[in-house]
């Protein structure tokens, strides 16, 4: 093999954002951004204090580095908070209050603790249409099952990021909130009609790009009525349809190419050269803890790199279309950003009152938490993958209120995606006691098994209170329990609610 152009291995570089391992800026990094690396993106396994965050931003900006990303969504999918919980909602909570000023403040909010660490991008917001309840990989990162009410939201979110100088990418195009199958793990497959797919999940799309989101990430998920053979991320007709008829001209970015949605079928070199000849621009390389196909971080990524170079330089890439993405991404990392706007402080935070507004309940729940020792039993069986961890906010929040309480699992629900297990609340995990005083679940109606454990706990004690933090459409969905709350989502704000609620 010829000793590649530096001018391609340049360009290669520019359009690709690895995740790397650690909390320190690794050797082979250092020497990525000297070649021309532009993009990075935080997990979980990268968040220490806020100040060892910062510092790395810092060292990484100062090296060369143009754009940091992360997946901060607020509610159960928080990098920031992957040791104690999202300081912010969720999209669901967000949906359910339906107030677009409260969106916005929460969304500056977002930005504003992403600024405090140097982050520049959020990969948010989330404009699925969540439109299958039984979806296993959006559910309450939704703002719902309706095209207005997600759109609206979605566009007020992108204004409150913008508010605090933080770029918003929409995701997932075209939209995922259909699918049965995590693309974590799988191929999901779509089977609707162009009409709608246009009046369902791109209406949310065009709201998003209207309000000005700089970047819009692609989904691995098959649309037989866009493209019969190819997922989204690697499919020209998907590319075109966000170019052309929504009309995006910023920074297509794909969601990572490690999932098994594409190691799965072509593969993730293949992936990185199809995905660029479709039409994307940057290109995400996943989480290196969890998902290394090929070995460590720095493996992966020069096992993409050397696919681009290789297809660049054999001519299967054509050098204008790799440029072209390059010349995007240096656009979007060379924006100058205009100084955050100072944040309200007065009152209650606008999470806070986005909670008391979405939270559902029924039955009597005064009193519960007064003068009581709980006896808690959390029947969760799965946790959301882009999650990391199982969000134990309100579990921590009502132990907290209640000293003594005792907390049993029903279920191991395993380590978590960011290479860490979640933190456990400060509560006696075990003990004989069966009969719980509250409940947690997440969606036993679509899972059989957490269902049993859910009714054979109401059935101990009828008059148990059942938290659900999943995503349902109405109480109707346990119609078992006398004392229920819904809240859409887990967070801080969202334990504090729920707690007031039992007081």
């Amino acid at each position: 093999m010829s000793v590649p152009s530096p001018e391609i291995v340049r360009l290669a570089h520019g359009v690709l954002k690895p995740g790397f391992a650690g909390r320190r800026m690794p050797d082979w990094l250092a020497e990525a951004i000297d070649q021309g690396l532009r993009a990075v993106c935080y997990f979980g396994h990268n968040v220490g204090t806020s100040d060892e965050t910062a510092a790395l931003s810092a060292q990484l900006h100062a090296r060369g580095l143009g754009l940091i990303a992360v997946d901060e969504e607020g509610g159960i999918v928080s990098r920031l908070g992957v040791h104690g919980g999202s300081r912010h909602v969720g999209a669901a909570m967000l949906g359910r209050a339906d107030d677009l000023e409260l969106t916005r403040a929460v969304a500056a909010a977002i930005a504003a603790d992403l600024r405090a660490v140097g982050i520049d991008v959020d990969l948010a917001p989330v404009v699925d249409v969540n439109s299958n309840p039984d979806n296993p990989v959006i559910g309450v990162r939704s703002f719902g099952s309706d095209p207005g009410l997600v759109a609206r939201p979605a566009a007020a979110y992108v204004r409150g990021l913008h508010e605090q100088g933080v770029i918003a990418c929409a995701k997932h195009f075209p939209g995922h909130g259909g699918t049965a199958v995590d693309s974590h793990v799988g191929l999901p497959r779509v089977d609707v009609s162009p009409d709608v797919f246009e009046s369902r999940e791109l209406v949310p799309f065009r709201a998003a790009v209207d309000a000005g989101a700089e970047m819009v990430m692609t989904a691995h998920i098959l649309v037989p009525s866009i493209d019969p053979d190819r997922p989204a991320t690697l499919s020209p007709a998907a590319m075109s349809l966000l170019r052309r008829d929504i009309g995006f001209d910023g920074v297509i970015a794909t969601d990572a190419l490690d999932m098994g949605a594409i190691t799965g079928t072509v593969g993730l070199r293949q992936g990185c050269v199809d995905a660029l000849l479709a039409g994307a621009d940057l290109l995400g390389l996943g989480n290196p803890v969890l998902n290394c196909p090929g070995g460590t971080d720095a493996e992966v990524f020069a096992e993409a790199l050397t696919a681009i170079v290789r297809a660049a330089g054999s001519g299967e890439l054509p050098i204008a279309r790799l440029e072209q993405a390059h010349a995007r991404v240096e656009r979007l990392a060379s924006l100058q950003r205009g100084q955050p706007v100072e944040l309200a402080r007065s009152g209650p935070s606008a999470d806070d009152r986005v909670a008391a507004a979405s939270i559902l309940a029924r039955g009597d729940l005064h009193g519960i938490l007064r003068g009581r020792r709980l006896r808690l039993l959390d029947v969760r069986r799965v946790r959301k993958s882009a999650a990391g961890v199982l969000a134990n906010c309100v579990v921590a929040e009502l132990i907290r209120r209640a000293p003594g309480s005792v907390l049993r699992r029903a279920f191991d629900v395993g380590g978590a995606t960011e290479g860490r297990s979640s933190q456990p609340p400060p509560a006696a995990v075990g003990g004989n006691d069966d009969i719980p005083d509250v409940i947690v679940t997440g969606a036993p109606w679509s899972d059989p098994a957490e269902m049993k454990q859910l009714q054979k706990a109401l059935q101990g004690n009828p008059d148990a209170v059942v938290v659900c933090v999943g995503y349902a459409i109405d109480g109707s969905v346990i119609p078992q329990a006398r004392h229920l709350v819904l809240t859409w989502g887990d967070s801080l704000p969202t334990g504090r609610a729920v707690a007031k609620l039992l007081q």
